[in-house]
């Protein structure tokens, strides 16, 4: 997921951000987050997804996969450390 929200206020930011700790997001840049391709972690990003748009930010969801297996390895570790 790749989105952009206000500084201020910070409560729906926080609360994103919140959101994708829970979710155990491997939060790859200060606005991009990956997480393993299920039903159930796209139906929790579509949810993020539509709060940071409420709050007048912009939000996409994308389908990647990792280019290299070293990658891959970072993304898992950073999803589980995360969780």
């Amino acid at each position: 997921m790749s989105y952009r929200i206000r500084a201020s206020p910070s409560t729906p930011r926080i609360t994103i951000w919140r959101k994708h700790k829970r979710l155990g997001v491997a939060q790859t840049s200060d606005r991009l987050a990956a997480l393993p391709a299920d039903a159930q972690t796209r139906h929790h990003l579509d949810g993020i997804a539509d709060e940071v748009i409420d709050a007048d930010g912009t939000a996409s969801i994308w389908l990647a996969q990792p280019g290299s297996l070293a990658t891959e390895r970072d993304l898992a570790a950073s999803t589980a450390a995360a969780m």
